[in-house]
């Protein structure tokens, strides 16, 4: 499916009448390029590649937004406070800004915003245990799952919402959610589970007639979706190809940016700044050889647009870089996979990982970690057991398992 033409046709817009700019058309940028026209400014949302979503578009999608309204309808007992001492026992204490306590206490109400005035809908995930066993830890209420979304709503900028990974799809591009995994594997039990399955598949081979892979969207697919049209429909102007370059500063403050689109130099003006959302370091071989643990080369499982030019960015112009004493990414047990182009990396987070039976042991034999645990906490464990990538080798996988792999913030 070819991808509409968008963007502008000047090469300098010094003089615009923009009033923001954003860069980085995932979940991050959207919802502030959405969120910031809704409040009245016109806002020009740029993005390095040809599709929106970035990492998220191939995720679970799953909000932690503690106390939320969704959770408590569903029957799940949580509370902000909860969630606050949970935070404290993990983290420590909030810093002086408490910029944790402001998203503790607006979480809901921004969930509450979007659904009013957007096409964004959540729905409770259920139960969704926090990752650790820790006071104020919660089993379920305080995560939020993107409702599925029909891509055929977007026409022909479907093409613009980023695939999830090959390996999620079923039949070779149908998109299944938790629900809908229980429906297929019960099909042939009862009738409802054979009706929604057959009904399932129906609607993909129909989709097939017309995209290249299913338009019912689920997880983080879906959210990814829902903001884009919504942005379609609040008429924010999407620019892709644009990929930025460096901040314009002047007299202290930030002007603008400058992007590279299509070999050229194109400047951009707003009167209240420029929103970075380019994602973390990603694929971005300077800041990886900076932040990652050393003598570590560590693939990324990011989306491949992110290379940390955002970052960068803001260095450059004066911008302050924190770090934390638990790293700044997050670990991710991973399978090297085949697929069309070259070899991919594949998640391992709970559906396989997780299951009863499978028992991960290093070289020499020994069992070093909780199976069960999160894919962050236990990968930690693994690298600081294993001195091989191929140090585990379970029965279930004829796929070869890393321990080098991260997911970058």
């Amino acid at each position: 499916m070819a991808l509409p033409v968008t963007g502008s046709s000047s090469t300098d817009e010094r003089q615009a009448d923009i009033d923001l700019v954003v860069v980085g058309a995932g979940a991050g940028g959207m919802v502030a390029a959405l969120v910031a026209a809704l409040e009245g400014l016109r806002v020009v949302l740029c993005e390095g590649s040809q599709q929106v979503g970035g990492t998220t578009a191939t995720s679970a999608g799953t909000l932690w937004i503690p106390g939320n309204r969704h959770g408590a309808e569903a029957g799940h007992a949580d509370s902000v406070q909860a969630a606050a001492s949970y935070l404290d026992a993990l983290i420590g204490p909030d810093d002086g800004r408490q910029l944790r306590q402001a998203f503790l206490e607006s979480g809901d109400a921004a969930i509450a915003y979007l659904e009013e005035r957007t096409d964004v809908a959540f729905v409770s995930a259920g139960q969704h245990p926090d990752y650790l066993a820790l006071p104020g830890a919660a089993i379920a209420g305080r995560a939020l799952a993107p409702r599925p979304f029909d891509g055929r709503l977007l026409r022909g900028a479907f093409a613009r919402i980023r695939p999830p990974m090959p390996e999620f799809l079923l039949l070779g591009g149908m998109m299944v959610g938790k629900a809908d995994i229980q429906a297929l594997v019960r099909r042939w039990q009862s009738w409802p589970a054979f009706v929604a399955s057959a009904g399932l598949v129906a609607r993909y081979l129909v989709d097939r007639i017309r995209y290249p892979r299913g338009t019912r969207l689920v997880m983080g697919n879906a959210l990814v979706a829902r903001l884009f049209y919504s942005l379609q429909r609040a008429g924010v102007d999407v620019r892709f190809g644009w990929r930025l370059r460096e901040l314009t500063v002047e007299g202290g403050k930030v002007r603008g940016a400058t992007f590279a689109v299509d070999g050229q130099e194109r400047r951009l003006d707003s009167r209240a700044g420029v929103v970075l959302a380019t994602g973390g370091v990603g694929h971005g071989e300077a800041l990886r050889a900076e932040l990652a643990p050393a003598g570590m080369s560590l693939p990324s499982l990011a989306c491949d647009a992110v290379n940390g030019e955002g970052i960068t960015a803001a260095r450059s112009a004066g911008a302050g870089f924190e770090r934390y004493a638990a790293g700044d990414f997050f670990w991710q047990p991973v399978s090297r996979v085949p697929r069309p182009g070259g070899p991919g990396l594949f998640p391992h987070l709970f559906l396989d990982r997780a299951k009863p039976g499978l028992v991960a042991v290093d070289a020499q034999g020994r069992r070093f970690a909780d199976e069960a645990g999160s894919y962050h906490t236990s990968w930690r464990r693994w690298c600081a057991t294993c001195s091989a990538p191929a140090a585990m080798r379970p029965g279930w996988s004829a796929m070869r398992p890393s321990c080098t792999s991260t997911d970058w913030a």
